[in-house]
């Protein structure tokens, strides 16, 4: 028997292929909102209204649908007026889709947010859900306005934000991706000496908090971080994935000041900062309720790169 009918947003994404797949064998019949319905083979699609239009538009595409798994986003955009398009694309449209999902659906509605609406991209000491947000950019504060937006909607409704921190896995983009691309130069890497600190996030291990929020009733009306057990250096990382490529770690020394004297040069300067910073984030809240963190992001990561 059918677990019951979740329309996930973003479905054909990073995130949301492993979602449907879990969902999938966990049961769930899966309706799909996506740019690209044919990267969804089995799945129904349909189409995911604009944030300009009604919220009785998003309505309709709930229909029969038990919950809503929201993970749609602009991470990066170089549009002009890139502040006005985050908002509307993070907040406007989450919040009309909760508004929807308030009037429409019996189960639970679950919106994927982001460590960045808690924090910039370094952060001093352990970061947990009772620190006060600060997000530094118009990602990380269109992502808390969301929360904030479906918070007071969803006032005694069903619903759980979670703050997923980096996540990494097979196909990752962005930072992960240059480490990824970084390691499999067949080099020696002058990466040894930094010491920056970072909780990771296994991209299944962050569906199953999903599934986990969907079914699990003290998660409702709570906010999440969710992360690995164990924060990991860029060196740690490197030399996972070496490994995993059947690589020795090849890493050695350079002064810190020089690497990033030579990102700044090479306009990468925002990225060395997010991955030589540190940004340690607890999941015990979200283990408290029953889910399960990875223990080891090293041997997950040694793990993924062999495949």
């Amino acid at each position: 028997m059918a677990a019951g009918v979740v329309l996930v947003t973003g479905a054909s994404g990073f995130v949301g292929r492993e979602l449907v797949s879990q969902l999938h064998a966990a049961g769930y019949r899966v309706v799909a909102t996506t740019r690209n319905p044919d990267s969804l083979d089995g799945v129904e699609a349909v189409r995911l209204p604009s944030p300009a239009e009604s919220v009785e538009a998003f309505q309709r595409i709930l229909e029969n649908v038990d919950h809503v798994v929201h993970l749609a986003a602009i991470a990066h955009t170089q549009l002009a007026g890139a502040t006005d398009v985050y908002h509307a694309v993070n907040c406007v449209l989450a919040a009309k889709l909760a508004e929807a999902a308030h009037r429409t659906i019996t189960g639970k509605f679950v919106f994927v947010s982001s460590i960045r609406a808690q924090s910039g991209s370094v952060h001093d000491g352990v970061a947990v859900e009772t620190d006060p947000p600060q997000p530094t950019d118009d990602y990380g504060r269109a992502k808390l306005a969301a929360e904030i937006e479906i918070a007071g909607i969803m006032t005694g409704g069903n619903y759980t934000i979670l703050r997923p921190v980096l996540v990494y896995g097979p196909g990752v983009k962005g930072n992960m991706a240059a480490l990824v691309k970084l390691a499999a130069l067949p080099v020696p890497l002058p990466m040894e000496s930094l010491d920056g600190q970072r909780s990771l996030l296994d991209r299944a291990a962050l569906c199953t908090a999903i599934m986990h929020s969907l079914h699990e009733a003290s998660t409702d009306r709570g906010t999440f971080i969710v992360a690995d057990k164990t924060p990991m250096t860029v060196p740690q990382i490197l030399a996972a994935i070496r490994r995993g490529l059947a690589r020795e770690p090849g890493l050695f020394s350079c002064p810190a000041w020089l690497l990033g004297l030579a990102a700044r040069m090479t306009g990468q300067g925002d990225r060395w900062r997010t991955l030589n910073g540190d940004l340690i984030a607890s999941s015990a809240l979200l283990q408290s309720t029953g889910w399960s963190a990875v223990e080891n992001s090293a041997l997950r990561i040694e793990e993924l790169s062999r495949r």
